[in-house]
């Protein structure tokens, strides 16, 4: 992706969630990253304007705002409980077509559900410690994963659910912190792992000339930590300022020769984890050494805290970069507005149909197409192989069955490349209506307007057909409040929702749009 001229941008809207005068510390300490990119772009000569965004929802005070030239600076953060809120409100900005800074929405998810994160660093080769989902009722995990346990809620950032001691000792209790966490975070899984007993690493990124910088490295150290007081950076160590926890957990950033190769060793896994996950702007990778020595991936966080004196402007200062430097790096990388994709009338012409610069629509399914269409399922991390292997079933009926097959397929192309697929079908005994499968979009074609221009064109192919009636099914989970806000913001509304369909606690929402 290419980066943004800066001199095309005459105003910088920053946008943070709102603070009330009760906020708890991790969600009053974005004002304190407000005043550091205000600075910046101060020291950058750009006129801004700070708004604290209702709700998390942008649209009400950014519609009228925006205009040509506008860019946000994305400081929305998501409030305890609520980790949905924060993958909507980007997803609204990239609906909006302004241009944001930081992760697209769909890296934020990944990213910000810890064992989808997991799943993804495995797939890909990459050192995570041994854990998974602890259920509770059925803690069959306990068995196979050595403790002790560190436990913590699935979708919450900044050390919230780390309150007291994490880490459990025995398989009692990881089970009892288990029901605590999860009555106080529904909706949400606990992740148990492995407890790594070695020295912890954090490791930010910061974009540069389209590639990426690995900042100083900084240790957390905890030091004079009495014996059986776990070394875990917990809500008291990052917030609670008169505690122990937080007057003897210090940030140091080592330059002993001995260091160096561990030091490349976690430099080069998080430069994977930033190219896996599709991160743009900034990031923070945390990673712990496991008892042999060798370091895990223990979280990627996208969009990490800018305020002065958090880790990631630390290891900016250790760099010699000022707060205009990070912001001037940050919005050159942000995430572009996606292109004009106004749909138009239906026409019998089934390729060629171009939304908008970059990105091709065409209508039906080549051979050559089954290997990209499936790579690009598979990267986005966010299906199951039960899931993958039925969009590869509905791909395969249509390249068997051709025109015959009940299936309807759009490839997206950009530059050339299959950067995503609709598919979609007229439900059967009905006269009017459609199904709407999938809509997928390649991780690295994230925030270029690719998924929009596919819905656009799928539903003028459905319109075209005789089919106004568009039914989308998607999850109840909070996982899915993008997906869900993306067809809100496109014009669906919710029609039914059943409880439990898919799993307890996963319910399935079924959205229609009359076209």
């Amino acid at each position: 992706m290419g980066l943004v001229d800066l001199t095309a941008i005459t105003r910088v809207i920053i946008a943070h969630n709102p603070v009330g005068a009760e906020a708890d510390p991790s969600t009053s300490d974005v004002l304190a990253q407000v005043a550091l990119v205000a600075a910046g772009l101060d020291a950058l000569g750009l006129p801004h304007q700070t708004v604290a965004v209702p709700d998390w929802r942008p649209w009400l005070p950014l519609a009228a705002l925006a205009g040509p030239g506008t860019a946000v600076f994305n400081l929305m953060e998501a409030p305890p409980g609520r980790p949905g809120a924060l993958l909507a409100a980007a997803a609204t900005l990239e609906l909006m077509d302004l241009p944001f800074t930081g992760s697209a929405p769909g890296v934020l998810w990944v990213t910000t559900d810890k064992l989808a994160t997991r799943a993804v660093l495995a797939a890909e080769g990459l050192p995570v410690a041994p854990g998974g989902r602890l259920d509770p009722d059925c803690p069959k995990l306990l068995d196979h994963v050595p403790g002790p346990w560190i436990l913590k809620p699935a979708c919450e950032d900044a050390s919230l659910g780390l309150e007291g001691d994490p880490v459990c000792s025995t398989p009692e209790a990881a089970v009892a912190r288990a029901r605590e966490l999860a009555a106080r975070f529904p909706g949400q899984a606990v992740v148990a792992e492995t407890f790594l007993p070695g020295r912890e690493l954090n490791v930010s990124l910061l974009a540069r000339d389209g590639g990426v910088e690995v900042l100083p490295i900084a240790e957390i150290v905890y030091e004079d930590f009495p014996a059986g007081m776990s070394r875990v950076l917990g809500y008291e160590a990052k917030w609670d300022e008169g505690s122990f926890a937080c007057t003897h957990t210090v940030r140091h950033f080592p330059e002993d020769s001995a260091d160096q190769a561990l030091l490349a060793r976690a430099g080069e896994l998080s430069r994977a984890a930033w190219r896996v996950f599709g991160l743009k702007g900034y990031a923070r990778v945390d990673l712990r050494l496991d008892a042999a020595g060798e370091p895990c991936i223990l979280e990627v966080n996208a969009n990490p805290c800018l305020a002065a004196d958090a880790g990631f402007i630390a290891a900016a200062e250790r760099a010699g970069l000022s707060a205009r430097d990070v912001v001037e790096r940050i919005l050159k990388d942000c995430v572009l507005p996606a292109p004009s994709t106004a749909a138009s009338p239906p026409q019998e012409k089934k390729t060629g149909d171009r939304p908008g610069p970059g990105v091709t629509i065409r209508r039906g399914l080549e051979t050559a197409d089954r290997g990209a269409v499936e790579e690009l399922i598979r990267a986005t991390g966010f299906f199951n192989p039960e899931e993958i292997e039925v969009a590869m079933e509905l791909v395969d009926d249509r390249l068997t069955q051709g025109e015959a097959s009940h299936y309807r397929f759009l490839v997206g192309d950009v530059d050339g490349e299959v950067a995503g697929y609709a598919c979609w079908g007229p439900i059967p005994g009905s006269l009017e209506s459609a199904d709407l499968y999938w809509i997928v979009v390649h991780p690295r074609f994230q925030g270029r307007g690719v998924g929009a221009a596919l819905l656009r064109a799928a539903e003028a192919w459905m319109a075209a057909a005789g089919r106004p009636r568009v039914y989308v099914e998607t999850s109840t989970r909070p996982q899915y409040d993008p997906t869900r806000a993306f067809y809100a913001a496109c014009g669906y509304h919710l029609a039914a929702e059943l409880p439990d369909f898919y799993a307890p606690g996963d319910g399935k929402a079924v959205f229609l749009r009359v076209l």
